[in-house]
């Protein structure tokens, strides 16, 4: 069943897309790649990825500090970063077939398993077709996260400060739920046991598990003297 608040956020989106858009999509069902009008407003090559009449399938993604994009599998790592907008995210993506990968709308969310609360961040994305006909939300190969293609494509599900969890957010289970729906309204989502790592090397890793501790008290400074108790 889908959690109420990321049900909420998917039919938020669902109707800033419609919204955007004129006109139904085009049917595009042999799969080809024509470009056609998105949700964005723009341009979109992607086209149909798979089988129209085949179950919409999804692989979690996120990306690591270096840029790189890499699958989520069930207990895996998943990092921590320091975005542009200050904080700790993670930034949380997919691997697509058997939709429309135009105008679609990602939902990722972290789940304390402890407390039950979540936090989350939805997007709408022109997913990037791949040569084995899926789509993926990143655009390419980048050698750090400042150069990486778009990170915006990406969910940047908000962790730290940590005043939500019951637990540090990290080196501790946590529960990672994507769901996706294209602009066609077909859905697929995927949750797994993940394990939030602060992923970036000296002050930042301080820092990061400052503001992420259980019991972080906004106003604490997290900075080169972090984990000495300093505020």
């Amino acid at each position: 069943m889908r959690a109420p608040l990321l049900g909420a956020l998917l039919s938020a989106l669902a109707i800033a897309a419609a919204s955007a858009c004129d006109g139904d999509p085009p049917a595009n069902a042999d799969g080809g790649s024509d470009a056609s009008d998105d949700a964005l407003g723009s341009v979109c090559p992607t086209g149909y990825l798979g089988d129209p009449a085949a179950p919409a399938e999804i692989e979690l993604r996120a990306l690591k500090p270096d840029g790189s994009d890499v699958a989520i599998a069930e207990g895996a790592d998943l990092a921590v970063i320091f975005p542009p907008q200050g904080g700790r995210v993670a930034f949380v993506g997919v691997r697509a077939r058997n939709v429309d990968g135009c105008g679609m709308q990602v939902i990722g969310a972290l789940r304390d398993p402890i407390s039950k609360q979540i936090r989350l961040d939805g997007r709408t994305v022109n997913l990037r077709r791949e040569p084995d006909g899926s789509g993926v939300t990143g655009k390419g190969v980048a050698t750090d996260l400042e150069s990486a293609d778009d990170i915006g494509n990406y969910s940047n599900v908000p962790l730290c400060p940590n005043q939500w969890a019951e637990q540090d957010v990290f080196d501790q289970p946590f529960e990672l739920e994507v769901q996706i729906q294209d602009r066609r309204g077909k859905t697929a989502s995927a949750k797994v046991r993940v394990v939030p790592r602060c992923a970036e090397p000296g002050s930042k890793l301080a820092s990061c598990r400052c503001l992420c501790k259980k019991g972080y008290v906004l106003g604490e400074t997290c900075g080169e003297d972090a984990g000495t108790g300093g505020t």
